[in-house]
């Protein structure tokens, strides 16, 4: 009797055994391992072309917009200076349109098409009345000396060549009021056409033309943008602080368009994923701090914080089917590093210790 308490007593401690080893496991202190990483940047240039200058060696830093290269671009000078004066050009002629006619234009207008004597057209049509009401008066005199001709010549009291004087001087008259008359319309035709040139000219340009004009500054812009943003390519910059981490270009080299030129390592914005249970992913949670041990600083500490907690579990199986299983199950944590002295390095082994 004594020997079966004995061994049931034996079995209690050692079920509280274990279960007090995985209650320490769970609420101990939390231990993962993980490498530092660095955020990359990939930089080139949208138009590309040759190097014309090499700015700064693999690891030089640079601050947000300092210069890494200069590529030779003439052609896009060229295409930035058309596209300036397009939009001159553009602006002037609306401007005009806005504006509408000088002055000295409009007073041009109204002299030629005055309806009185002194307007140059009105001048004209008169002119050519007067002509014409000459003509007409030599064709009748014709018409009269024709006629007086024939009857002597009738009587054979005129010769045949007075006759035929007399025919031909009626034709040169009658052709001669024929031309007047066209004069006259001629005339009066260019001082309608004055009168209608003054009036557009005194209410200027019309609303459609004014939009129209309005339209073509607007795609001058656009493309004087669009030539702008194409010659800053010409410079291949920083986007952030960062540090040369890979660059192997000279001068002379030709780069194609977007192509990767340098590899920068971003400064400030080292990170290091680990890769926690699934049974105790439970003990983190976001901004949540721990502590960072490298083996280049023994016995330093670099404090962390949780930046993202993934929502998927990875490593297989697959599917969990019993409570064994969870901890080949895990999910990656994202720790933020803080390296404002620079003594931390992407690629450093790390070992990163959660608070209970």
């Amino acid at each position: 009797m004594n020997q079966r308490v004995a061994i049931i007593l034996f079995a209690v401690a050692i079920g509280v055994g274990v279960a007090w080893q995985q209650l320490s496991g769970v609420n101990g202190p939390l231990e993962v391992y993980g490498t530092i990483e660095a955020r990359n940047i990939e930089v080139g240039s949208k138009e590309g072309g040759r190097i014309a200058e090499v700015l700064v060696r693999e690891g030089d830093e640079g601050a947000r917009g300092a210069g890494i290269l200069r590529f030779e671009v003439p052609e896009l000078e060229g295409r930035l200076q058309q596209a300036k004066a397009a939009v001159a050009l553009a602006r002037a002629n609306l401007a005009k349109m806005e504006k509408g006619s000088r002055p000295e234009e409009i007073a041009e207008a109204r002299a030629a098409a005055a309806t009185d004597a002194t307007g140059f057209r009105s001048a004209e049509v008169a002119q050519s009345r007067a002509e014409l009401d000459r003509a007409r008066a030599d064709l009748t005199n014709a018409e009269l000396r024709l006629r007086r001709t024939r009857e002597l010549r009738a009587q054979d009291l005129m010769p045949e060549q007075t006759l035929d004087d007399a025919e031909a001087a009626h034709k040169t008259a009658l052709a001669a009021v024929q031309a007047a008359s066209r004069a006259v319309n001629a005339a009066q035709g260019r001082l309608e056409a004055a009168r209608a040139i003054t009036a557009r000219v005194e209410s200027g340009f019309r609303s459609e033309d004014v939009e129209a004009a309005r339209a073509d500054l607007q795609r001058a812009e656009g493309a004087l943008l669009e030539s702008e943003a194409r010659y800053a390519e010409r410079e291949v910059r920083t986007p952030a602080n960062a540090v040369v981490e890979v660059m192997d270009v000279r001068p002379g080299d030709l780069i194609a368009a977007g192509k990767s030129i340098a590899k920068l390592l971003e400064a400030g914005q080292l990170y290091i994923m680990v890769y926690v249970p699934e049974t105790r992913i439970g003990q983190v949670r976001l901004g949540q701090t721990a502590e960072l041990r490298v083996n280049s600083f023994p016995g330093e500490v670099f404090p962390v914080q949780v930046e993202q907690i993934r929502q998927q579990a990875e490593f297989l199986p697959r599917n969990v089917q019993t409570p064994e299983e969870r901890v080949h199950q895990v999910i990656g944590v994202k720790l933020r590093v803080d390296s404002a002295d620079r003594r931390l390095r992407a690629g450093m082994s790390a070992h990163v210790t959660f608070a209970p």
